[in-house]
């Protein structure tokens, strides 16, 4: 949700206050719905910048 009226500094502030453990369930929720989402092309681009950056 964007809040026109809020400066960066408040964002931040309240971006802060949402738990870590909460951030990371979110997170994990966005990867689990890319993933099942992508096509096999998306999948393989992943896989190779994933080795290349090992």
């Amino acid at each position: 949700m964007i809040f026109k009226w809020e400066n960066d500094k408040e964002r931040t502030l309240r971006l802060m206050s949402i738990p870590a453990k909460k951030k990371l369930e979110w997170l994990r929720q966005m990867s689990e719905f890319v993933s099942k989402c992508s096509s096999k092309r998306d999948v393989s681009i992943k896989r190779k910048l994933r080795k290349e950056s090992m």
